[in-house]
């Protein structure tokens, strides 16, 4: 039974992903840029400054803006501690999805 289980959620799992490896990565940013949730701009949590590199959608907090820095500092914090901060670059950044 249980491999049953394993087998129906790692389906479900694998019909989930796109074969197209552009429209998953674009998709977050499309839907935001069209919906926006709550009263204040969503944004989106991006690495080295690269909008492909979209790794957390902030959205549905009173100010998404300042939800996203308090996010965005702790990963870079713990970043910054991964290297003993001998290689601080601060690699998360925050970018609007929506006005």
């Amino acid at each position: 039974m249980r491999t049953l289980t394993t087998l129906a959620v790692s389906a479900v799992l694998l019909a989930s992903c796109s074969a197209d490896r552009e429209s998953s990565s674009t998709a977050p940013r499309k839907y935001f840029a069209a919906n926006k949730s709550g009263a204040s701009p969503d944004y989106g949590i991006i690495k080295f400054g690269n909008s492909d590199d979209h790794v957390i959608t902030v959205h549905g907090f009173m100010d998404d803006a300042a939800s996203c820095k308090e996010v965005v500092e702790a990963l870079n914090t713990n970043a910054c501690n991964e290297t003993a901060g001998q290689q601080c670059l601060n690699p998360y950044s925050c970018i609007a999805l929506n006005e």
